[in-house]
């Protein structure tokens, strides 16, 4: 299996994982031009989750959870704010919103919640 494949498996694993959580899925690999891409956006309650999804074959460099650095967060967040721009209904006070990392190695998750705190 390639970089690529695996990513998209580890997506796709990542899904499931949330959905067997509760959470609905509201997006996959949403993209604001150059600003970047959200893997997965779930959504369960008043709780919307911005997920970054790294799989990894090893630990080798670190693993997945060193592979978001300042300039990716900042990334992230610029493209979160265009999905609420996108999508008035979810942008009220009633909502929390959270930035996540679910990172997939080798059948296994390890997830990191408020990653931008």
């Amino acid at each position: 299996m390639n970089t690529h494949d695996i990513g998209v498996f580890g997506e796709e694993a990542a899904a499931k994982f949330f959905e067997e959580r509760g959470f609905s899925i509201l997006s996959r690999n949403f993209r604001f031009g150059r600003a970047g891409e959200i893997d997965l956006i779930v959504q369960k309650d008043d709780l919307v989750i911005f997920v970054e999804v790294k799989s990894r074959r090893s630990d080798a460099l670190g693993g997945a959870v060193y592979a978001i650095g300042p300039s990716k967060k900042r990334k992230l967040k610029v493209v979160a704010d265009a999905f609420l721009r996108l999508n008035p209904a979810l942008n009220n006070k009633k909502m929390t919103f959270r930035f996540d990392l679910l990172a997939y190695n080798n059948g296994s998750f390890d997830w990191v919640q408020d990653i931008l705190r």
